[in-house]
């Protein structure tokens, strides 16, 4: 398999969406705990968590890097 070399040392962005998704996962259980208590459980956002992620690593399209 043969190596291709990036033309920046910048992540993908695949990678920088799936980043963000798992931020705003984050944040958001932040503010369903603290401003929705009743809605608020960290089993659903474990499992939520992954899934967001996938789908926006997924959808994002990326640049060709050759």
């Amino acid at each position: 398999m043969a190596t291709v070399s990036q033309p920046t040392i910048n992540p993908t962005n695949k990678l920088t969406a799936a980043t963000v998704g798992s931020a705003v996962i984050s944040v958001a259980g932040l503010i369903l705990k603290n401003l929705f208590p009743e809605w608020y459980d960290p089993d659903v956002l474990l499992s939520v968590s992954p899934i967001v992620i996938f789908a926006l690593g997924y959808i994002v399209r990326d640049n060709p890097n050759v």
